[in-house]
């Protein structure tokens, strides 16, 4: 497993979430939160919303102006959790 060093939580594991995800995490807007179902992996690839409604109508696909809007960041395992949480609808800073 690949890991970060976030300014935060320290050395964590490497996870990739979408621009929009990232950017609603620090801004406090909530964007949607949606992940790609690998079993094998606690973190796996997360999307917004927006970016869930162009990947279905590419048919599940990333490419064209869903792989365009993308532009995944990565995040570490601990800042993924509160991604997570705040865009379900939690408040991780509470």
């Amino acid at each position: 497993m690949k890991t970060v060093q976030c300014s935060t939580h320290g050395r964590q594991p490497m996870a990739l979430v979408c621009q929009h995800v990232a950017d609603g995490l620090t801004k406090r807007e909530r964007v949607g939160f949606f992940w790609a179902s690998d079993s094998g992996n606690p973190r796996p690839d997360a999307w917004c919303s927006d970016c869930n409604d162009r990947v279905a109508a590419t048919k599940g696909e990333w490419i064209g102006d869903a792989l365009d809007q993308l532009d995944p960041k990565v995040l570490c395992g601990a800042c993924y959790d509160m991604a997570k949480l705040f865009h379900m609808g939690g408040n991780p800073w509470s």
